[in-house]
């Protein structure tokens, strides 16, 4: 017979992971919480604006809130504070692998991992090796007088109004794809918007930045004294899961003893509430499926 660690774990402490948790503790079901950040909130803490959560202004007044409620939660969650490496699935138990060698068992887990920000070099229309900041992590005086944003989407929008008083020019290379998103940004004086079919950077501050423009002016180089990025959001997909074509991890591709929630399941519904939905559903789908079999 294998002992477990606790009923549930539940890899992630994003919105979705949170209220697995609780939803978890008010089924009277025990879990383990696992994430490498010290406190839960994930991606909320980085999140400058929320414009359609009622009640939160902001990313990291939610993620207070979850935390205040996860820690309400002695007794029946505990939370971990680790990096899951790999997930298994057995027929009578899950195990998750942390980076320190650390095995934790469990009956039944659900994978909350959601996204992270893409890096330059997962894009393949960017050339480089280096890893450069994310926009939505920068206060407009961290940014030099010539700053390039890497990428068109959406978060700029959010940036650009969370933050009157930046007076910088962004430079922002966009694909043709992201056209749309640019949209909300084009009269926005700040900005300049040069949409490229590819580009390179190198250096270390300033950095010279080769364009293939989109329009078929040929190429033309530039300089920047910033590079940030605003390319948007890749899955955060743990080995042992199962992975679709476009690197998210759908819900119903899984072991049965292992559920995907949030934003780690798909593209479309990235929104706050909408994890959050997802990952207080996820412990009642998985008693629901285990209702008939000692687990």
């Amino acid at each position: 017979m294998i002992t477990t660690d606790a009923q549930l774990l539940i890899v992630g402490a994003g919105p979705a992971g949170c209220h697995a948790a609780t939803m978890a503790a008010s089924i009277g079901m025990t879990s383990l919480l696992i994430d490498p950040a010290s406190t839960p909130g994930g991606t909320l803490w980085r999140i400058g604006h929320l414009g359609n959560l009622p009640g939160f202004a902001d990313g990291p007044s939610y993620a207070r809130v979850l935390g205040s409620a996860v820690a309400g939660l002695d007794g029946s969650c505990s939370y971990v504070q680790g990096t899951v490496v790999q997930v298994e699935a057995a027929e009578d138990h899950v195990r998750a692998l942390l980076a320190d060698g650390t095995a934790l068992v469990g009956d039944l887990l659900i994978a909350a991992t959601g996204t992270h920000p893409a890096k330059a070099r997962e894009i393949p229309w960017i050339a480089s090796e280096q890893d450069f900041p994310t926009l939505t992590s920068m206060a407009p005086s961290d940014l030099g007088a010539r700053t390039l944003v890497l990428g068109g989407d959406r978060p700029l929008g959010t940036w650009l109004r969370a933050r009157p008083e930046a007076d910088q020019k962004l430079t922002v290379c966009h694909t043709v794809g992201e056209e749309y998103k640019v949209d909300e940004v084009r009269h926005d004086p700040r900005i300049r918007l040069v949409p490229v079919e590819r580009l390179s950077v190198v250096g270390d501050g300033p950095f010279k930045i080769r364009l293939v423009l989109a329009d078929g002016a040929g190429e033309v180089t530039e300089e920047a004294d910033s590079v940030v990025t605003n390319l948007g959001n890749v899955p955060s997909s743990i080995p042992g899961l199962v992975v679709g074509s476009d690197g998210f991890c759908p819900a119903a591709a899984q072991h049965p003893r292992v559920l995907t929630a949030g934003d780690l399941t798909a593209r479309v519904g990235q929104r706050v509430a909408t994890a959050a939905g997802a990952g207080a559903g996820a412990p009642l789908i998985l008693q629901a499926r285990f209702r008939q079999q000692a687990v």
